[in-house]
């Protein structure tokens, strides 16, 4: 789980420590166990019903409610005060508050391409959307990226989200406190010293601070925010001040004016009032967020934790609910986080397993979970549990129809904000009762035309496959559903993958004449921008390679253009040319062409392939880098540029107007001993020694009748 993130802590060591220069001052330490870390979690006040009530241009003070069919999923404040819940029935809200307003959510109808407010909705024939809610989520999200410029912001779901503010915070503390950014030369351990006392906090900006003991009285409840939190001289201030205010309370104050501000844009531009919660880490953020609601925030300081905490139901807490809650409750007849802080974290461990530490240390407000800002969106689901069940194939038409034109949208509105997004896969899953769900897979081929029509086709692939025992009468199905998986954004956009499938075209390219012994003649002719740099023989004989790895062939590209049936494969050696190009122009003779003199002309042969060809030309006039080269040894290579082989005594001197004799030689040392190499793998015998011509089994001594020497042969044959 993500409470085991860092190491454990028991009860007596709960607290980070005192807070040192190095905690304020060194990029290294800010990490979660940065005592002067700060998350803000803030959540969107009864979100759906705040967006309809936006949409339709309602004032603040109407009472109104979101349906989803005959269930009412969001309530805002107004119809609050009349009793209504999330759990009471339509017909009882419209008893309590006669004028409430009942909006029901948009739904997506056969034959529309957008989710829309159609006044009749039925179930049967109509799939809910809460597309117009993911929008206003999106420019919330916004928001929030605009006002914290530095940290990460996670959303949490559509109407809430976490934000670590810690360098956006200790960047203001530096700016208020700028003493703090330099270490006194007497500071006893240096960046590890203790800071100084801090000054008294304003906490006037900072909304609700919780009291240290937890001693709240009633005017203070009913209160606003402005009141609750300016300074007095009153029985509340005096018990605030109990406990002397630490550079981490300076943190927290920094974090709710920041979360200040960032309310009050959020409200300034949508219109939309949220509630916030800022402590030192994400659980207890979240848990402050609501003490306070609505358009309220709650800072949570790390000596309020334990008188915040000790009355509350454990199951409140974030992960603690559902079976482990129950489970935990059950063995310990528990039910507040001060009766579970009298079991021992052995006793705990022993009961639920080693990893019941997170349990031990959530409960007394350790939480070192990270705030990640989440990654681009990797699916899309749109699902219906369809009543009466799906008995025909025909039946389904409609729903597939109705859930195209719902990943239709999404992924659009999702490729405005990542142009290149794209998904790999369609997959439609299907279930029957209570039975797990089968799905089915295809590729989802790019098209600059989507459309639900484009998904439709593919969809239907799948569900022909799918649905064929229902052809039998022994098929029926409760829930359909259509997704899209492996969301990319892909490199080149949409061009890219259209490239990919295109046609490739001949293109020939002669490389320019050499106009000087060190320019190296280019192994790759390849069309690129005026900014890109061609690969030689120069700078590829300076990449490392690993002692196992050389040069693979698909590196090399054709002069003449990659082959319309194999565009990856290398044509360096597709017979004889009239006009030598490339790799060729670049082996060619002296007098054949103005290549230099040092390259020596090899015969073009299919059994020489592109690997052994660069292994054996990549040259460089530094010996560290010709070490590199399999084979070549500088140092058998005299001075004055002669060497003679020690397996055939055949001689081999560089010309005299050569300026660079050596490397000229070892070229040729190291070509002439690939030909005693190839001679012995062609023959079966080791290459240490000459090769004599063998005598024929059984004949009595008769020599075997010599063959004409051609190809490799003849040109490796000393001269």
């Amino acid at each position: 789980m993500s409470f085991l993130s860092g190491p454990s802590k028991r009860s007596s060591d709960i607290s980070n420590g005192p807070v040192t220069y190095r905690h304020l001052l060194s990029p290294q330490a800010m990490t979660v166990f940065n005592p002067l870390r700060t998350i803000a979690h803030c959540d969107i006040d009864a979100a759906y019903a705040q967006f309809e009530q936006i949409r339709l241009g309602l004032p603040d003070d109407i009472p109104l409610i979101c349906a989803q069919w005959q269930s009412i999923i969001a309530v805002n404040y107004p119809a609050r005060k009349y009793g209504i819940k999330r759990f009471t029935t339509l017909d009882e809200a419209r008893k309590m508050c006669p004028h409430l307003v009942v909006q029901h959510v948009a739904t997506y109808r056969n034959g529309e391409s957008e989710a829309g407010y159609w006044g009749e909705v039925d179930p049967q024939t109509h799939k809910v959307s809460l597309d117009p809610y993911r929008r206003e989520s999106l420019k919330i999200l916004a928001i929030f990226k605009e006002m914290v410029t530095k940290g990460e912001i996670e959303k949490a779901s559509i109407d809430e989200a976490f934000l670590d503010l810690t360098p956006m915070v200790i960047d203001k503390l530096l700016l208020l406190h700028p003493y703090l950014s330099i270490i006194p030369d007497d500071a006893p351990e240096g960046i590890d010293s203790t800071l100084p006392p801090p000054p008294p906090i304003n906490w006037s900006k900072a909304g609700n601070v919780f009291p240290i003991n937890g001693m709240i009285d009633a005017a203070s409840q009913e209160e606003g925010d402005d009141q609750r939190s300016e300074d007095g001289d009153g029985e509340i201030e005096e018990r605030r001040r109990d406990c002397r205010d630490t550079w981490e309370d300076w943190a927290l104050c920094i974090g709710a004016e920041i979360m200040k501000d960032t309310r009050d844009e959020v409200f300034r531009q949508l219109h939309y009032t949220c509630s916030a919660g800022i402590a030192h880490n994400k659980a207890m953020a979240k848990l402050c967020s609501a003490w306070k609601k609505p358009n309220n925030q709650t800072v949570l300081r790390g000596a309020a934790t334990g008188a915040f905490l000790r009355d509350r139901d454990f199951t409140d807490i974030r992960t603690l609910g559902g079976k482990l809650g129950n489970a935990i409750a059950t063995e310990y007849s528990a039910k507040t986080v001060g009766d579970m802080l009298l079991v021992s974290l052995d006793e705990m461990q022993s009961r639920f397993g080693e990893e019941s530490i997170w349990v031990y240390n959530i409960l007394r407000g350790i939480d070192h979970t990270e705030v990640k800002g989440r990654v681009a969106t990797k699916s899309m689901l749109a699902s219906k549990n369809v009543r009466p069940n799906v008995r025909t194939p025909e039946q389904g038409h409609h729903w597939l129809s109705v859930l195209s034109g719902e990943l239709n949208v999404r992924l659009r509105e999702a490729r405005e904000v990542a142009p290149g997004l794209w998904p790999k896969t369609l997959v439609l899953s299907t279930r029957q009762g209570i039975d797990p769900s089968r799905s089915r897979q295809t590729p989802f081929p790019f098209t600059r035309n989507l459309s639900g029509e484009y998904i439709i086709k593919y969809a239907r692939k799948l569900w022909d496959e799918a649905t064929q025992p229902m052809k039998n009468g022994s098929m029926k199905l409760n829930n359909i559903a259509l997704s899209f998986t492996g969301l990319e954004r892909l490199e080149g956009g949409q061009q890219g993958i259209e490239n990919f499938f295109a046609q490739p075209q001949l293109k020939s390219s002669i490389p320019p004449p050499i106009k000087s012994e060190d320019q190296r003649p280019a192994l790759l002719n390849k069309e690129s921008s005026s900014t890109s740099t061609i690969p030689t023989i120069n700078n590829l004989a300076k990449r490392p390679l690993s002692p196992d790895q050389t040069p693979s062939s698909s590196s090399l590209v054709s002069s003449a253009g990659p082959s319309p049936k194999k565009p990856r494969l290398p044509t360096l050696h597709t017979g004889t040319v009239k006009k030598k190009m490339g790799l060729d122009a670049f082996l060619s003779k002296k007098g054949e062409s103005s290549t230099p003199n040092y390259y020596v002309k090899r015969e073009e042969s299919p059994s020489l392939n592109v690997k052994n060809d660069l292994k054996h030309f990549v040259l460089d006039d530094d010996e560290d880098d010709i070490g590199l080269v399999e084979g070549i040894n500088p140092s058998k290579v005299a001075e004055d540029g002669t060497w003679t082989c020690p397996k055939c005594s055949h001689p081999f001197t560089a010309e005299a107007s050569s300026e660079d004799k050596a490397s000229i030689v070892k070229a040729l040392k190291q070509e002439h001993e690939d030909w005693h190499f190839a001679m012995s793998l062609q023959d079966g015998g080791d290459s240490s020694v000459p090769k004599r011509p063998k005598v024929a089994a059984g004949s009595g001594g008769t020599k075997k009748k010599k063959k004409k020497v051609e190809g490799i042969k003849a040109f490796f044959k000393p001269k």
